[in-house]
């Protein structure tokens, strides 16, 4: 082989291993690359998702932490407060009866309730959604793995859970419908289900009050002004046991933020330890 030809052949090599090692020295350069990043942000969403369902599926999950324990709907909210402060009037202000008493009444002779129909929803309301946080890692799961962030440079370098609102913006209405029916059988099994039928069928009690020697029916639709309810409870219920799972993932995306190298994960400890993911801090 001549000279040229070797000369030739050894420059090609040096082009080629060159080019190699200059590629190497851009790419760290440019930092993440965008599957490495959706990467990341997948991962972390995984970790908050299954921190969060163990969290919320444990017992008083959801009923004892404040932040994301379901309250009671606004109607019937609502109609607790006009019982606990308001009563009827009857014969000129001869007879006077508090709501509370006709309460008092209408639970004795119902089946499903007990001492305080409110207090007893709010509690079977949040076993139902711990119950049913078991359910929500594969469907949760499979949102997350589906997704495809055209955006995801801007998500990392966004704020604190910006992920987090990305997902809940992006595929909220689906989970909505496939958790529901999740929702609707721990209801249904937690006595939430028969203990909202009892309370909204109070409205429209009758309670008899004797007075002398006569006998008046007080209809109680008549007098309360709350007297219109959702059909059902697990709309609601879904709704907010949907959002209880949010804000815990968020908090759980705050924490790696914040210390990613605390986690075992290496592409979460990468992404997040990165210019990038700390450009948005």
């Amino acid at each position: 082989m001549n000279t040229i030809k070797k000369a030739t052949i050894l420059l090609l090599v040096f082009v080629a291993v060159g080019c190699a090692e200059l590629k190497s020295i851009i790419d760290q350069n440019l930092g993440l690359s965008n599957d490495e990043i959706v990467a990341g942000l997948k991962e972390a969403l995984d970790v908050g998702l299954d921190k969060s369902v163990t969290s919320a599926s444990a017992v008083n999950g959801y009923l004892k932490n404040e932040a994301i324990k379901l309250l009671l709907p606004k109607e019937v909210k609502a109609l607790k407060k006009e019982i606990n402060n308001g009563s009827v009037t009857l014969l000129s202000g001869a007879v006077n009866v508090p709501y509370s008493k006709i309460l008092d009444t209408y639970v004795s002779l119902d089946p499903n309730l007990d001492e305080d129909p409110f207090n007893e929803l709010v509690v079977a309301m949040n076993r139902g959604a711990e119950k049913a946080a078991k359910k929500a890692v594969p469907i949760f799961g499979s949102a997350i793995r589906n997704m495809s962030f055209s955006d995801a440079l801007g998500i990392l370098q966004g704020g604190n859970q910006s992920a987090t609102d990305y997902f809940y913006s992006k595929t909220k209405t689906d989970l909505e419908g496939a958790f529901r029916p999740e929702i609707k059988q721990a209801l249904s099994q937690t006595k939430a289900t028969d203990i909202y039928g009892s309370v909204a069928k109070f409205v429209n009690y009758e309670y008899e009050v004797n007075y002398l020697i006569n006998t008046y029916t007080i209809d109680v639709s008549d007098h309360l002004k709350t007297n219109e309810f959702p059909a059902t409870l697990d709309g609601y219920a879904t709704e907010k046991a949907i959002d209880g799972l949010f804000y815990l993932i968020g908090k759980e995306e705050q924490k790696i933020r914040a210390s990613p190298m605390d986690y075992a994960s290496a592409i979460i400890r990468k992404v997040f330890s990165s210019d990038e993911a700390q450009s948005g801090s």
